[in-house]
C-alpha cells in the first residue's frame, strides 16, 4: 500500500464550551490497541539471491500492490511486503475497512533509480510516485530484500517536500557498480554508527538529551511537528511519549559518496494523552481514523512505527550534522476512552 490520495488526520482537541477551538495535531495514522501488535519477522536477507532484475521486481510489486489496495486484502499485501512495510500497512487497512473507505485509485512508479550491494540481497530504489493526473516532486525510496523465496519491499520512505535535490546524498559505488554496505555498529569515517543514530535520534524526537546531543541532528519534519503537537495540545491534554528503536526489524545502510552514509530504520513511538479534568470538557480525538472513533474525554493512547530514511554525514573536522531526509510511519496501535 501507498499512502497517496489515503490520510489518516492529525490528532485534534477541543471542549465542549462555545468559543473554545480546536488545535490541529501533527499525526499521519492512527490503529486499534490492545497492545503494539508483535512485529512482523522479517529476517535478513538470506545470503544468495537469484539474479536480480530490480525492474521487473517493482513493476510486480505496483501490480500486486494495486490488488491488494484495490480489495484492502492483507493476505495480498503480505506476498510483496515485509518488516515495518507490512506492519504499518495492515493497519491501514484495518482502519479502512472500518471506516468503510473502498475508494481506490491505481499508481505506478517512474524514473527508478537503483542500487544494490555486491550480495545483491537487497536493492534500493529512488522513485517518483504517479498518479492519474500527477508525478510526486520528490522521490520515495523503496527497499526491497529477498527472503522466504521472494523479493520483499521492506521499507518505502518518502523525501519530505520541503527538501531539495541537494538535500538527497549521493551513494558511492564501485566499477561494478555495487553499492557498499554499512554495518549497524561501524563507526568508521562517520558521525555516528547507524545504531546510535537511531537510539539518539529516539531520544531527540521525545524532545530530550542534552544540548550537545541535539546539537548534533539537523532539524527535520518529524522532530519539527513532534515539538508543535506538544506545545499546541499542553491546554488539552498531558502527553507522555515513549520512543526508541524497533530493533525487531532490519535495518540497512550505504555508503555515500562523501564518505558519509544513507541509513534506513524502524523507530517505535508510543504516545498517551491523559486529558485534562475542568470545567471546560475537554477532548481528543484522532481525524479519520477507524480504529479510534470519536472523542476520548478521559484518555488515547497509540503505538506508532515509524521508517525514517537519514544521513549520517562524515566525521570531520567541520561540524556537521545528521538529518532525516524521510518517512514513512503509521499508527498501528490505539486504545482510549
Amino acid at each position: 500500500m501507498r499512502q497517496f490520495g489515503r490520510f489518516t488526520g492529525g490528532v485534534l482537541a477541543g471542549c465542549l464550551v462555545a468559543g473554545c477551538s480546536a488545535l490541529p495535531g501533527l499525526n499521519r495514522a492512527a490503529q486499534q490497541e490492545p497492545a503494539t501488535p508483535a512485529a512482523t519477522v522479517t529476517p535478513k536477507p538470506s545470503a544468495t539471491a537469484p539474479p536480480l532484475s530490480a525492474e521487473s521486481v517493482i513493476e510486480d510489486y505496483v501490480k500486486r500492490n494495486n490488488a491488494a489496495n484495490k480489495v484492502l486484502s492483507d493476505k495480498l499485501l503480505a506476498t510483496y511486503e515485509g518488516g515495518s512495510s507490512l506492519d504499518i500497512d495492515k493497519a491501514a487497512y484495518l482502519s479502512q475497512r472500518k471506516l468503510g473507505d473502498d475508494e481506490y485509485t491505481p499508481f505506478s512508479y517512474v524514473k527508478p533509480a537503483i542500487v544494490a550491494p555486491a550480495t545483491k540481497r537487497w536493492f534500493l530504489a529512488s522513485v517518483y510516485w504517479k498518479g492519474k493526473s500527477k508525478t510526486a516532486e520528490n522521490p520515495t525510496y523503496l527497499l526491497f530484500a529477498h527472503d522466504q523465496n521472494a523479493w520483499r519491499q521492506v521499507y518505502s520512505p518518502d523525501v519530505f517536500k520541503d527538501l531539495t535535490a541537494k538535500d538527497i546524498p549521493k551513494l558511492l559505488t564501485d566499477a561494478s557498480g555495487a553499492a557498499t554496505e554499512v554495518d549497524q555498529a561501524d563507526a568508521t569515517g562517520l558521525l555516528m554508527s547507524p545504531a546510535d543514530f537511531a537510539k539518539g535520534y529516539a531520544v531527540h524526537l521525545m524532545g530530550k538529551g542534552t544540548n550537545t546531543a541535539k546539537s548534533r541532528f539537523a532539524a527535520d519534519l518529524l522532530t519539527t511537528n513532534a515539538a508543535t503537537n506538544r506545545a499546541k495540545m499542553k491546554r488539552f491534554a498531558r502527553v507522555t511519549e515513549s520512543v526508541k528503536p524497533a530493533t525487531e526489524y532490519p535495518f540497512y545502510a550505504l555508503r555515500t559518496t562523501d564518505g558519509g552514509a544513507l541509513v534506513f530504520t524502524t523507530i517505535q513511538r508510543t504516545k498517551r494523552y491523559d486529558v485534562i479534568q475542568s470545567s471546560q470538557r475537554n477532548y481528543v480525538f484522532q481525524e479519520n481514523s477507524g480504529i479510534l472513533p470519536g472523542k476520548y474525554y478521559m484518555y488515547m493512547k497509540m503505538g506508532e512505527l515509524m521508517q525514517v530514511a537519514a544521513y549520517i554525514p562524515p566525521k570531520t573536522a567541520k561540524p556537521a550534522q545528521v538529518k532525516v531526509i524521510g518517512s514513512y510511519t503509521g499508527i498501528v496501535a490505539g486504545s482510549g476512552r
